[in-house]
């Protein structure tokens, strides 16, 4: 069991390697233009007047939630989620959340039966890495973050999804 653990925290630690090498990787518009040796720029082209559905849907999804108030499923779990965000090339979803109520939020998530899963559609929920909150004090207007693998791109911009303390359900929320 524990060269499983330890095999995926190597899974976890070479996406997240992967989507940084990724971004670091990536020319530079300034060494492009040293490398050009004329000094004239061709004109630019306008942009396309209307985008398709798909390209409006991903815009949206790239604007940060406003703050919303919880919802009454949020009050009654005592934690409520801020953010959910496909991150590192698709490799990782980002959960943020706030705890609206210690002891609430303790007796939800002090339990590791109760981890949170992220579900998406009819795809297997995505689980929490094991250490993810073991050990955690939660105290009021705390916001904590889980960083998930996101298996079989479970995830994506734009998609509805729900998360799972257990037999609490929170959501919908818009995945970013």
């Amino acid at each position: 069991m524990k060269s499983f653990k330890h095999n995926r925290q190597v899974l976890v630690a070479a996406v997240v390697a992967i989507g940084v090498a990724g971004c670091a990787t990536q020319p530079s518009t300034k060494s492009q233009a040293a490398a050009s040796p004329t000094t004239e720029h061709a004109p630019v082209a306008a942009a396309p007047a209307a985008a398709p559905a798909s390209d409006e849907r991903a815009a949206r999804a790239a604007q940060p939630m406003p703050p919303q108030p919880p919802t009454e499923q949020e009050l009654a779990a005592g934690i409520q989620v801020l953010h959910i965000g496909v991150t590192a090339s698709g490799g990782l979803v980002d959960v943020r959340f706030k705890v609206l109520d210690a002891a609430k939020g303790t007796a939800l998530l002090g339990n590791m039966a109760n981890a949170p899963q992220i579900i998406a559609g009819d795809k297997p929920p995505l689980m929490p890495p094991h250490h993810a909150i073991k050990g955690s004090r939660f105290a009021k207007d705390q916001t904590l973050f889980i960083l998930y693998p996101n298996m079989r791109e479970a995830v994506k911009p734009g998609a509805e999804v729900y998360v799972a303390f257990g037999a609490t359900r929170l959501g919908p929320v818009t995945a970013q």
